[in-house]
């Protein structure tokens, strides 16, 4: 139960006052505990931050490097797009090739005879010997060159439109459509080519257990299956091969677009003179990459060196709530613009990281081979001379070209490489390190990323997880005991200005009383 509190009825005081005033005093050190926690709360988000950034540079390299096709990048060029147009793709050697095309690869068809109703008519009304369920395999060629096969069951009260859904909605590969205007079924493969024996057929009715429908009511005429037997209804017919001379070598393929050395060729048209196909290395875009590269790590350690140099303000801690009430908003943003300054200063994890993130950049790469580009400086990109910097990149870009020029594939290496670090099993000294450069980086980051989870942290985590967060919880546990025994203070408060103010009460009504008696006395 709350003591009673009088508030200077007696005194003429103004109690309330008095006691804010003396807890003002009592809430210092409170306030400075409410202001060891804010520190804490922005050092925490502040590793946080240096955190996203490392997670963002390694998921940089991951996306862009470490799969070497993402970097070494190779182009092709056609020396006529419209009958011809190539991809390089990263198994491809600098090569130049000539290409005459003959025949282009086509679909597989088939249409039907005039069927004697519309997409609405039932097949049971166009024929009527068809008068129970009949299952009919279908056998069609598929892009890799066999036959698929499935059973698709059709009913007497199906509709045309309902055969030609369940044939489009097969696994077949296969694309129908039934035109009202002429009332003929058209079936067609989706992909291009024909069957490896010329007289099979590449869509035809393997089997019925009933009527068999494409033959009663469509009209398709028989022809021979996959093993050239006759005498089965055939669906889709007349698909060819892509047919080609490539430097002198007759070729066919099954599709217009295939494969070879690497290069990726799309066939369009037919034509009468070679086309030139040459294939090389994309310097220039190789060149783009490596100055991405640089941009971005330039951009990290700056950002890394600028927490740990930024200067320390200790004259502006964090602001009270009463101290902000004073305050208006820019002035409480410049302030805790300084308050919030250099709580990373001189971080060791940071400083280490980045020492280390320089080491990986200019130690050797081993097993690549003797008298070879295998260091970031071969590659002409060194540090500048700039001592502010804090070690940023620059490139030299005529040496960069003439690297990638005479050695791609070593520079690729360099970068790229998946490798481990070898120690000897006595002294402990490494020995070797294959590790290409990027593996190094993310190796290294992933460290850091690391150290400062155990330190500050992430959003998943509890206080107990991390050493910020117990730090936290021990000033929390503070304040909370504090904040208790502001309580007991500031009712101690009351209760002696509330035994002052009873005093000071009895006090004047026994001075009123003798006032009155005296006052009595003399009247008598």
């Amino acid at each position: 139960m709350a003591p009673m509190r009088i508030g200077g009825l007696a005194s003429g005081m103004d109690i309330d006052q008095l006691v804010n005033d003396l807890m003002k005093a009592e809430r210092i050190p409170l306030d400075k505990l409410y202001q060891k926690k804010q520190i804490f709360e922005w050092q925490r988000d502040a590793y946080r931050e240096i955190n996203q950034k490392l997670a963002d540079f390694d998921q940089y390299l991951f996306d862009n490097f470490v799969l070497s096709s993402n970097f070494y990048k190779k182009t092709a060029t056609s020396s006529n797009e419209a009958a011809v147009s190539v991809k390089a793709l990263s198994s491809s050697y600098d090569s130049t090739n000539t290409i005459t095309v003959s025949q282009l690869a086509t679909a597989a068809t088939g249409v039907s005879s005039t069927v004697g109703g519309t997409s609405t008519s039932t097949l049971g009304s166009l024929d009527p010997t068809f008068t129970q369920d009949t299952t009919i395999t279908i056998a069609a060629l598929q892009a890799d060159g066999t036959y698929k096969e499935e059973a698709i069951t059709f009913k007497p009260t199906d509709t045309i439109a309902d055969v030609v859904q369940k044939l489009n909605q097969s696994g077949l590969n296969i694309n129908a459509i039934f035109d009202d205007g002429t009332r003929k079924l058209g079936i067609s493969t989706r992909g291009t080519g024909s069957s490896a024996n010329s007289s099979a057929a590449e869509v035809y009715v393997k089997s019925a257990t009933g009527v068999d429908i494409f033959n009663t009511i469509f009209g398709f005429a028989t022809g021979n299956d996959a093993n050239g037997n006759p005498g089965v209804t055939v669906l889709a017919d007349g698909g060819q091969n892509a047919k080609f001379t490539l430097n002198g070598l007759e070729m066919e393929r099954q599709s217009n677009t295939f494969t070879i050395n690497g290069i990726e060729y799309t066939l369009k048209a037919v034509t009468s003179t070679p086309v030139t196909v040459t294939s090389s290395t994309d310097v220039d875009g190789m060149i783009a990459k490596i100055e991405e590269f640089v941009n971005k790590y330039n951009e990290l350690i700056g950002a890394l060196n600028d927490k740990i140099r930024e200067k320390r303000y200790r004259d502006y801690p964090p602001l009270t709530d009463e101290q902000k009430k004073e305050m208006t908003e820019k002035q409480i943003e410049l302030w805790e613009e300084k308050a919030k300054s250099g709580l990373l200063h001189g971080d060791s994890i940071i400083s280490n990281g980045l020492s280390q993130m320089r080491r990986d950049l200019y130690s050797r790469v081993d097993g690549i081979g003797e008298n070879v580009i295998d260091t970031l400086s071969e590659l002409g990109i060194t540090t500048t001379s700039e001592i502010s910097s804090g070690g940023k990149l620059v490139i030299d870009y005529g040496k960069l070209r003439q690297a990638l020029e005479s050695d791609p594939d070593k520079v690729v290496k360099t970068l790229t490489q998946s490798g481990a670090i070898t120690k000897d099993s006595t002294t402990g000294q490494v020995t070797s390190d294959t590790r290409g450069i990027v593996q190094r980086l993310r190796d290294t980051i992933k460290g850091m990323i690391t150290n400062i989870e155990k330190k500050a942290g992430k959003p998943t985590y509890t206080e107990n997880q991390y050493s910020i967060g117990l730090q936290l919880k021990d000033v929390e546990n503070q304040i909370s005991d504090f904040q208790r025994r502001l309580q007991d203070i500031e009712s101690r408060y009351w209760r002696q200005f509330t035994a002052m103010e009873q005093a000071i009460q009895r006090a004047n009504q026994q001075s009123m009383f003798l006032m009155g008696q005296f006052g009595g006395g003399m009247s008598g």
